[in-house]
């Protein structure tokens, strides 16, 4: 059986997801990920994988009619797996469903509604944006998809379906495989550093911010704060190296967008991963795949009490309220005081990951899914 997944941009960070659901998926049916193409190539982190096949369109102007035909003709699986509420993957997976009778499925992994709420905080201006109109209107069709799977409890509730983590590959992401002392020479981190890491794509709602001024408040030369995934094209990721180098001088790195593959060689040489979310209409239907990753690596986690982190946290992480610098600075220092017991921590959340968020653990839900469409 082939399976066609429906992406509503290869150039950009919502590839991910369709990204993670293909790898899943591959080991059992044929796969691809069509979508549209509105920057310059795919989306950087996953490029190099050339296991996964990808049908794309360039967009030079406007998204229009003749690409949704383009769309549909590409889409020639016998499932259709539509990543996303939006126009350029659910539209065209409505539109193959009802115009070619093809079993649609819908994965929704964010709040895009949350998303819009947001950015359009001035009720009259998001009425007056054409966005807003088009994500209500497929936010209310998701009762249409023949089976919904979703990131998170928030949007299960909202939206019903099956929860399908963004989990990891628990062989590729295993810290016995990396040697953290070679690493740390690689990267030219001093021995005595202890790093604190956030890995992620950095914008406001994330609590980058927030991270900055907590190690700020930590008066210590020797912990630094390295930040992964800043995209030097976008103004906030600028504007928030300016202000990191301002305030941290030299206690503070920078790399940008990295590969999927090293994602768990440069986790190897932090100490804690912190995920500082903020609670806004943007997170309360969100899941940050990183905190995935840093379990995985067996890293000590450090996270604010938004969407499910206290629950996947449980017993293995440290949780604080959002937004809260200060509370934030007094617990890495916590966690930085007593290596012994926060690695045990981190073992102790790879353990959880490896029974609740691996790809083994996921498949199996996955699969039955798309079982009930074998001919």
């Amino acid at each position: 059986m082939k399976i066609s997944i429906l992406t509503p941009d290869l150039s950009r960070n919502c590839l991910g997801r369709a990204y993670l659901l293909a790898k899943m998926l591959q080991k059992y049916y044929d796969v691809e990920i069509i979508g549209p193409m509105f920057g310059n190539g795919i989306w950087n982190p996953v490029a190099n994988d050339t296991t996964i096949t990808y049908k794309s369109i360039k967009i030079n102007s406007k998204f229009g009619l003749k690409h949704v035909k383009e769309l549909i003709n590409l889409a020639d699986g016998d499932v259709i797996y539509a990543s996303k509420p939006t126009y350029t993957s659910f539209g065209v997976g409505l539109l193959i469903k009802f115009l070619k009778n093809r079993p649609l499925i819908l994965d929704i992994d964010d709040w895009e509604m949350g998303f819009i709420k947001e950015n359009f905080k001035n009720s009259l201006a998001r009425f007056k944006s054409l966005v807003y109109w088009q994500i209500l209107l497929f936010e209310k069709l998701y009762f249409l998809a023949d089976e919904i799977t979703v990131s998170n409890s928030f949007l299960q509730k909202k939206f019903g379906g099956t929860i399908i983590w963004h989990g990891r590959d628990a062989e590729k992401f295993n810290p016995e495989k990396y040697d953290c002392k070679e690493l740390r020479k690689k990267y030219h981190i001093e021995k005595n550093k202890k790093i604190i890491m956030f890995f992620g794509t950095p914008r406001p709602h994330k609590g980058v911010d927030d991270l900055l001024e907590s190690v700020r408040l930590i008066n210590n030369q020797d912990i630094i704060l390295v930040i992964v995934g800043i995209d030097i094209s976008n103004q906030y990721c600028k504007e928030l190296i300016d202000n990191a180098k301002n305030t941290l001088n030299n206690r503070f790195i920078w790399y940008g967008l990295q590969p999927f593959e090293k994602i768990p060689e440069i986790l190897s040489i932090a100490n804690v991963v912190v995920i500082p979310q903020r609670e806004s209409y943007s997170t309360v239907g969100q899941m940050p795949a990183k905190v995935f990753d840093a379990m995985a690596m067996a890293k000590p986690i450090i996270a604010t009490k938004v969407s499910d982190l206290p629950e996947v946290l449980k017993g293995c992480g440290w949780i604080v309220e959002p937004g809260n610098p200060k509370r934030l600075a007094e617990t890495i220092e916590l966690v930085l005081d007593d290596d012994e017991k926060s690695k045990k921590i981190g073992w102790k959340a790879r353990d959880k990951f490896i029974k609740k968020y691996s790809w083994n653990a996921l498949e199996k839900k996955l699969v039955n899914i798309f079982k009930n469409y074998e001919k």
